[in-house]
């Protein structure tokens, strides 16, 4: 079956102005997102770079050769920089490289009029930008689990479609009427172009998507001003943390913290040094945490934690945990921490039982004089 060249330069204008205005709407729908604003700027000088090549086919050459592939490389480096954004990358001048490269060649008239070597150069320009998107993608694996690996695959393809038209494209003109080369290797040009342009077009659209669902899902089991799980994340990790617990016979213990005289030092200091002392309880706690414990937020300066841990390894971190914060003093802000655990003592005791045995214990340390550490069961005579 033949490929009809111009049908498909049709099509390729088709879905470029559709994808254009799909896009468009997408970067007004989002809050005028970035990434979706470089891609709506990238397929745009694509349209138009599109357009003018098959100016060719009516005798001209300046408009389609020098102007037309120009834009087509500002298009890769709008790209790039819609990666750059979403992989929170500063935009800076390297997007602009591709076409100041072309437009200075084009100076040249062996360069200028030469198919094969424009061909060659455009080959390894869009190589370049797309090993340098694969490479940006590949540092941002670990927060796109669900659109990176198709993303990788789209990109790879087009790199290595290039790669082989170094080898498969004849260069010798043909006189149809047409776009983006003037060989009988255009069609499959073309043909890749339409099936790249919708794939990545929707692929940045996924990824815009993923991206805002885990900062939505981010932001619902975080605390926002110490940025630690707040109750309910603790409450889904501690669910985990107890089955694996009971799996593997190991102890396990719930931990209470209580900020003492709290109030006093926004009374003093103010809340912005209030919230300078929560920051560092918290980065202290997350220091000196076991790998498999958790620890959270519940409001206020009131914290709680588990970890898979028997009594005495519990009373001994907890106990560091206190003393590190009597050594810390954010901007020379003394302040201490009541701490009150209960550790498992029977196989079908759960996170919320051991925790309100913690609390228990915490209103012990504070009635005790606060600043210290009580375990869960107390003093027969405090019943």
């Amino acid at each position: 079956m033949s490929l009809d060249i111009y049908t498909l330069f049709v099509c390729e204008l088709y879905v470029l102005g559709f994808l254009s205005i799909i896009m468009i709407f997408a970067w007004m729908g989002s809050q005028y997102d970035r990434v979706l604003g470089f891609t709506c700027l990238t397929l745009t000088l694509t349209l138009v770079a599109v357009f003018l090549s098959s100016l060719r086919s009516s005798g001209l050459h300046f408009l389609p050769v020098a102007v037309g592939n120009v834009l087509v490389m500002l298009a890769y480096g709008g790209l790039l920089n819609a990666f750059r954004r979403f992989c929170g990358r500063p935009i800076g001048s390297h997007w602009l490289l591709g076409a100041l490269l072309w437009a200075i060649l084009c100076c040249f008239p062996e360069f200028y009029y030469s198919l094969p070597k424009r061909v060659i150069v455009l080959c390894i320009a869009c190589m370049t930008y797309t090993a340098a998107l694969i490479h940006l993608l590949w540092q941002v694996r670990d927060t796109l689990r669900a659109t990176f690996w198709p993303a990788q695959l789209l990109l790879w393809i087009h790199l290595l479609f290039h790669l082989a038209r170094l080898f498969l494209d004849n260069t010798v003109p043909i006189n149809l009427p047409g776009a983006i080369g003037g060989s009988k290797f255009s069609v499959y040009v073309i043909l890749e172009s339409i099936l790249f342009v919708i794939g990545l077009t929707f692929t940045i659209l996924a990824m815009v998507n993923e991206r805002t669902q885990i900062a939505y899902k981010h932001a619902s089991l975080h605390d926002p001003l110490t940025s630690v799980w707040n109750r309910r994340a603790l409450f889904n990790e501690a669910e985990k943390i107890v089955a694996r617990c009971r799996r593997q016979d190991r102890p396990f213990s719930a931990i209470l913290f209580d900020l003492d005289h709290f109030k006093s030092i926004n009374d003093r200091y103010g809340h912005y040094q209030g919230d300078r002392v929560l920051i560092d309880f918290c980065g202290i706690v997350k220091r000196l945490i076991p790998a498999e414990g958790r620890f959270a937020r519940l409001g206020g300066e009131e914290f709680a934690a588990i970890i898979p841990a028997a009594a005495p390894e519990t009373e001994a971190w907890c106990e560091a945990i206190r003393l590190a914060v009597c050594e810390s003093q954010p901007d020379a802000i003394n302040y201490s921490v009541s701490i009150g655990f209960a550790t498992v003592t029977h196989r079908h005791q759960g996170f919320e039982d051991l925790l309100a045995q913690a609390d228990q214990a915490l209103y012990h340390a504070k009635a005790s004089g606060r600043n210290r550490t009580a375990q869960h069961p107390l003093p027969a005579t405090l019943y």
